[in-house]
């Protein structure tokens, strides 16, 4: 009999304002994670007033979508002070074991594990100049560390934050056909899957860099720019290439993206095989 993974997350907003304060935790669990506003971080000391890691969220003097993460004796104590020395920050994530059994190997593991995940996962730049604070800690409490992590990626994706969430997971990558979208000319090339009812385009792929004359002020070219400014795709040596895999909402306009054209999505993106989207999906 397979194993039952449901679970029930219990979220409170103290000012019925998801945006300034959300508490979040699984029924049946200690760990607690706490997002709030840096403008109530006064408001929220008595929950503060806790050991725990934390996840500082903004955007960097590059307009980029950053993070810094980091443990502390006491969470309140610690954002008190990056308030008045980081200034990139809007909002936090402190992560709290409300039974008390954190201590201080977990907490130094923890951040270890927090830094390294965000950074596969590379949707967020992450400002910590290094991997964490080194440390030894014992195979119990390591094994616990990881079971307290994967409660920690549940919670925070249950509160809309990706930090730790891929565009696409490795194993529907190998579940899932690939799919091309390639110009004779060598104009743009590009691979994707198509996963949840969402095409994403993935890493190496290449993006048209000259849009023709009637693109010029085109929806499709704004976006390919947006999606420049936010640092998925990159001008390398004259060719743009997608740095990061990108979730789309159609395919379709994933296509227009990738060739700064109009195309039906579920046409021209094909197999090897030359079988279409649109024969195996719809």
């Amino acid at each position: 009999m397979s194993q039952i993974k449901a679970k029930t997350i219990e979220i409170y907003l103290p000012t019925g304002d998801p945006n300034k304060i959300s508490h979040a935790r699984i029924t049946t669990e200690a760990i607690r994670i706490v997002f709030l506003q840096k403008s109530e971080i006064d408001n929220q000391r008595k929950e503060l007033e806790r050991m725990g890691c934390y996840i500082l969220v903004g955007k960097d003097k590059d307009g980029n979508n950053s993070v810094y993460m980091g443990e502390t004796e006491s969470l309140y104590t610690r954002l008190v002070q990056h308030k008045k020395e980081k200034d990139f920050w809007e909002s936090a994530y402190t992560i709290q074991n409300l039974g008390g059994t954190f201590d201080k190997a977990h907490l130094t593991f923890l951040e270890q594990l927090m830094i390294e995940k965000a950074k596969e996962v590379d949707r967020f730049v992450v400002h910590n100049g290094n991997g964490g604070k080194s440390t030894t800690i014992p195979e119990s409490k390591m094994n616990e560390c990881f079971i307290y992590f994967e409660t920690i990626q549940t919670l925070i994706k249950s509160l809309g934050f990706s930090v730790f969430v891929p565009e696409v997971e490795k194993e529907e990558l190998e579940e899932h056909p690939r799919f091309y979208f390639q110009n004779k000319e060598k104009l743009w090339n590009a691979e994707g899957v198509y996963v949840d009812e969402k095409f994403i385009v993935l890493k190496g792929s290449v993006a048209r860099i000259n849009p023709t004359k009637h693109k010029q002020d085109s929806n499709e070219l704004k976006f390919r720019d947006k999606l420049i400014d936010e640092g998925v795709i990159k001008d390398v040596n004259g060719v743009l290439i997608f740095v990061k895999d990108y979730a789309f909402n159609s395919p379709s306009t994933a296509a227009d993206i990738v060739s700064l054209g109009s195309n039906s999505g579920w046409v021209v993106w094909k197999t090897k095989e030359g079988k279409t989207l649109g024969e195996l999906y719809r």
